[in-house]
């Protein structure tokens, strides 16, 4: 069986050296990239200790002082050392780092204007001294972890896995650059991140927009108007249906219990808000009462605007289902408009008040922000007609005013194996982006990275990840969201956070080359046979899975033997055992944290081993397979085998096998 795996990895090679997994390499550190780095005389590291100070701005920001805080944690894991933390209003002697805009930072010139967009910065050498500056507070933390990476050889890969350089002597380079992310809004949402903030900054991302410490900087672009707005927070059905039943389209089955709806809790009347109703966009677009719907509407969205005065986008976003409203104007336009294009026509009438209020009434006229709406489920496609083969807007009101943003969510009809605008494979989703291109020119993304169904079943983007961001960035898209599940790790969750964050962060990067240096560190021992096994999968779902009218669909149903015939999961297992078999000899200590990695991967065989053919097993072999399961699924367990459905559903069932 091992010869088979080896043969098979030796073709595995041959196919990514010409197939979509291969990519050119390109050395990137600048040490050995032929490349001469210059050095000041001063040294950060010399004999393990040093005699560098922080300076921070008198008054210092909470963000500033954790950037000094994880500097100094840098130093500390580096060489076991922590620099003395200065005021710009004490005398300091001798070189120093400074961070912010200190006294010192103007009096040596550190241009203050720099365009470090959303969380870039600023590192500059002067006299000996380095600075590290940005326009926002997170792009002071995010410089010191370049400066870290560039200088000292730091790399932070997951919460559990952090790379300190070699102790020694170490000069400070010569520093003169202005960072910019690729994006504004870097969000990979998953287990890892949603509920631990300090990883989400260390991996440089933002888009939280709740409980988030004013240490980490500026939390969002995003304000806490959420996908569903319209319907939960600006014209919440369960409080303005009853009394205005024609502002609304609720299923016919609740809108008949409307006079039940004050009695229900909001957990209890989530799922109709959610999945039940819509606004009537026509009725808000044609509405000239005063104080009726467009002007409540309005009242709401403004006081949002009100209270959230540094956040830029502002989501009115629509009910998540496709129900659409069946009154008489709605009915007609839809027809006339598409969805898109009725949604389009009511946002922007909001969009022109918002603007007036903003010059007239709000104090900041100044103030840049967008009302963005969804291009999803009913929506997706573009309000647009073909002339000689070309989109183009079906009239002028559909085209979105200049404060508009378009969230592409590209839920159904798309195919993540292929690129996202793929004419052949992807031809739904590249007529729509194509088409909305000429509806507006502001975008941000809700993307998608799992199976709904099967959070267990490795996704397979590594065949997209760069490019899709590539067609991002060539759209004009500021804010990436990356969609996980915030109640489960997923299988290679950390791998895929990691290289995510780095691209958002900086599209320059090669994904290969932060796939293969994440399972180098991260795996350690066992790296080689992770990556065989990753190179296994993508053998197999060229081969095997994707010609068998695979959809690439978050919903595809990937519990299938004709997917994972048992060789292919025996082959898996034997590349697991010979994994386990690496890290015999280690320190205890070190054998159980990569033994607890190993293990999380090694879920997903046993997972379908047991769903897919336990039922024909042998008992023994079951109660072996359950056994290893539940072993490996013990230290960070998989919680839900599907969104919203726990895994002890699935063990009970296994567990029935036996009886």
């Amino acid at each position: 069986m091992k010869k088979t795996i080896k043969a098979l990895c030796v073709l595995v090679s041959v196919l990514t050296a010409t197939s979509a997994f291969a990519s050119c390499k390109k050395n990137n550190d600048k040490d050995n990239g032929g490349e001469t780095v210059k050095y000041e005389n001063t040294y950060l590291l010399k004999g393990g200790k040093s005699d560098l100070k922080i300076v921070l701005p008198s008054g210092s920001s909470d963000s500033e002082q954790y950037a000094a805080r994880e500097l100094n944690r840098i130093f500390e894991g580096t060489a076991g050392i922590t620099l003395p933390i200065k005021s710009d209003s004490e005398a300091v002697s001798g070189n120093y780092i400074s961070i912010g805009r200190t006294t010192f930072a103007a009096a040596a010139g550190i241009p203050e204007n720099a365009d470090t967009g959303f969380g870039g910065y600023v590192l500059k050498t002067s006299g000996g001294n380095l600075f590290i500056d940005s326009k926002t507070e997170s792009g002071k933390i995010n410089g010191v972890y370049g400066f870290a990476e560039e200088n000292l050889g730091y790399r932070y890969y997951a919460s559990d896995e952090i790379k300190y350089g070699k102790v020694g002597d170490v000069k400070l380079r010569v520093f003169d650059e202005v960072k910019k992310p690729s994006f504004d809004g870097r969000n990979v949402f998953s287990y890892e991140t949603v509920y631990d903030h300090e990883n989400a900054v260390r991996l440089r991302c933002n888009g939280i927009t709740s409980n988030w410490s004013s240490s980490y900087g500026e939390a969002s672009l995003w304000s806490t108007l959420h996908d569903m707005s319209n319907v939960f927070q600006l014209l919440y059905v369960k409080d303005y249906y009853p009394e205005h039943p024609d502002w609304f389209y609720v299923a016919d089955e609740y809108a008949a219990r409307k006079d039940e709806f004050a009695s229900m809790s909001d957990s209890e009347f989530y799922e109709i808000a959610q999945k039940k109703s819509q606004i009537c966009y026509t009725k808000g677009y044609y509405d000239k009462e005063k104080g009726g719907m467009f002007d409540t509407y309005v009242d709401n969205l403004i006081r949002y605007i009100q209270n959230e005065p540094d956040r830029e986008l502002f989501m009115l976003g629509m009910g998540d289902n496709e129900y659409v409203c069946d009154c008489a104007d709605c009915t007609r336009d839809i027809a006339e408009y598409k969805m898109s294009g009725v949604i389009m026509r009511f946002t922007n009438r909001v969009a022109k008040r918002i603007k007036e209020w903003l010059k007239n009434e709000s104090g900041t006229p100044d103030r840049k922000i967008y009302l963005v709406v969804f291009a999803y489920l009913t929506a997706m496609e573009p309000p647009v007609k073909y002339v000689d083969r070309k989109p183009v807007p079906i009239d002028d009101s559909v085209v979105a005013e200049d404060n508009v943003m378009i969230r592409i969510a590209p839920l159904v009809d798309s195919n993540f194996y292929w690129q996202i605008d793929d004419s052949e494979h992807n031809a739904f989703m590249a007529n729509n982006i194509n088409g909305w291109k000429q509806i507006s020119s502001n975008y941000s993304i809700w993307d998608y990275r799992l199976y709904f169904h099967y959070l267990f079943v490795p996704y397979p983007v590594w065949n997209t990840i760069k490019s899709n961001l590539t067609v991002y960035k060539n759209l004009n898209v500021i804010d990436v969201y990356h969609q996980g599940y915030a109640e489960t790790p997923v299988p290679f969750g950390k791998l895929d956070d990691y290289v995510r964050a780095r691209l958002l962060y900086d599209l320059d990067e090669d994904a290969e080359e932060l796939t293969d240096d994440f399972i180098d560190n991260y795996y350690k021992q066992a790296a080689s046979y992770i990556r065989e096994y990753r190179d296994l999968l993508k053998y197999h779902y060229e081969i095997n899975i994707v010609p068998k009218r695979y959809s690439g669909s978050v919903y595809s149903d990937m519990m299938k033997t004709d997917y994972w015939p048992i060789e292919i999961l025996m082959k898996i297992r034997d590349i697991f055992d010979n994994a386990y078999e690496s890290l015999e000899g280690l320190p205890a200590d070190e054998y159980e944290i990569l033994k607890q990695r190993v293990d999380e991967e090694s879920r997903f065989y046993r997972y379908a081993l047991l769903e897919l053919y336990g039922e024909k097993l042998p008992k023994k072999s079951v109660a072996d397979l359950l056994a290893g399961f539940k072993a490996a699924n013990a230290v960070h367990p998989f919680t839900y085998h599907a969104v919203r459905e726990p895994i002890t559903e699935k063990i009970s069932a296994w567990e029935n096998l036996l009886k």
